[in-house]
């Protein structure tokens, strides 16, 4: 033999020749540097709670709006190019296209397939219900039915991902063709959610594409915000700051200097008067106590400035006022 055998190979021969059959392999699934996952597991677990929600909102709808028990679940969400999207879908289809709203800026697809769409159109009308192969694209009445279905549906997703996104989806067209769908770039990265519609025989896919570069920002928001609400509520631009200062600027607070106690008669208080002056009886050093909003904060010593009594402060109250003996603003003597 021109070339030595493997260990590999060798203990491939001796298996089958001893009747034993190879394990089967791993499935081993390669790495994808370009375009990478970018749903991570905490972030998956969100978004099955937030589906898993919205199936079972559908669930409900359909089976009071069909009369018919009708079992809806989630069958998958995947990540995939729009161009991926794109060739799974079924020609014709039934796919209507909606806005996200102004704040995301962007469009997605919901696609009811023509099989699920007569199924729906059939129920409504009285029909019942039974499955059948529709080779052709709905009609203009047909679109109009669906399309009553599409809207709720897309309030319920609103409902579903109010607490993770402010989403305002809006229902905008129709398409039959998957290859006129236009909403983003072959090469950009979707959202693809698969729920699955099961009622007595029939079994149907509805499929919903959703932007991810519309998705991911406000989510790793909301994520940042439940790790750190301190950090999250600081302002992140120019204009933030600015209308801080302002609020700061613009805030009231109640400061008074409090001097020690001293004795005065009772006829000299029933001659008080303005401009009036006391004579407390302290040294002009004495210890001024400096309150803000009822808590002593600092202490100090009064002064004058360009003929108007100041306080100068001489030291930092670090002692919580709490832990502090003393007298309050009521019940001096006098």
């Amino acid at each position: 033999m021109s070339q030595a055998l493997t260990q590999k190979e060798i203990d491939a021969l001796l298996r089958r020749g001893s009747g034993e059959t190879a394990a089967p392999a791993p499935d081993v699934v390669a790495y994808n540097f370009v375009r990478p996952p970018r749903v991570s597991k905490e972030r998956r677990a969100a978004l099955d709670a937030v589906l898993t929600r919205f199936a079972i909102s559908m669930q409900g709808f359909l089976t009071s709006r069909l009369r018919v028990p009708i079992d809806v679940a989630l069958n998958g969400v995947e990540q995939a190019n729009f161009s991926e999207f794109v060739l799974s879908l079924a020609s014709p289809c039934a796919a209507y296209v909606f806005s996200l709203g102004d704040r995301l800026g962007s469009q997605g697809v919901i696609d009811f397939s023509t099989d699920v769409a007569d199924q729906l159109v059939d129920r409504l009308f009285g029909g019942p219900g039974e499955p059948c192969e529709l080779s052709r694209g709905l009609t203009p009445l047909e679109q109009t039915v669906v399309r009553g279905i599409g809207e709720r549906t897309l309030d319920l997703l609103r409902e579903a991902w109010q607490d993770h996104l402010e989403m305002k989806p809006q229902l905008q067209s129709f398409e039959a063709v998957p290859d006129m769908l236009s909403i983003a770039g072959g090469g950009d990265s979707m959202l693809v959610v698969t729920l699955e519609l099961r009622t007595g025989s029939f079994s149907g896919l509805i499929t919903i594409c959703l932007p991810m570069g519309a998705l991911e920002q406000p989510l790793q928001e909301k994520q940042a915000a439940r790790q750190s609400p301190v950090r999250a509520a600081l302002p992140e631009t120019s204009a933030g700051r600015a209308a801080i200062g302002v609020e700061l600027r613009s805030a009231r607070l109640l400061v008074d200097a409090r001097i020690p106690v001293f004795s005065l008669s009772a006829r000299d208080l029933a001659a008080l008067a303005p401009g009036r002056v006391l004579d407390t009886g302290h040294p002009a050093d004495v210890p001024i106590e400096l309150y803000v909003n009822d808590r002593l904060r600092f202490a100090g010593v009064l002064g004058r400035l360009r003929r108007r009594v100041g306080f100068k402060v001489t030291q930092t109250v670090a002692t919580p006022p709490g832990e502090r003996t003393g007298c309050g603003r009521q019940g001096r003597v006098l």
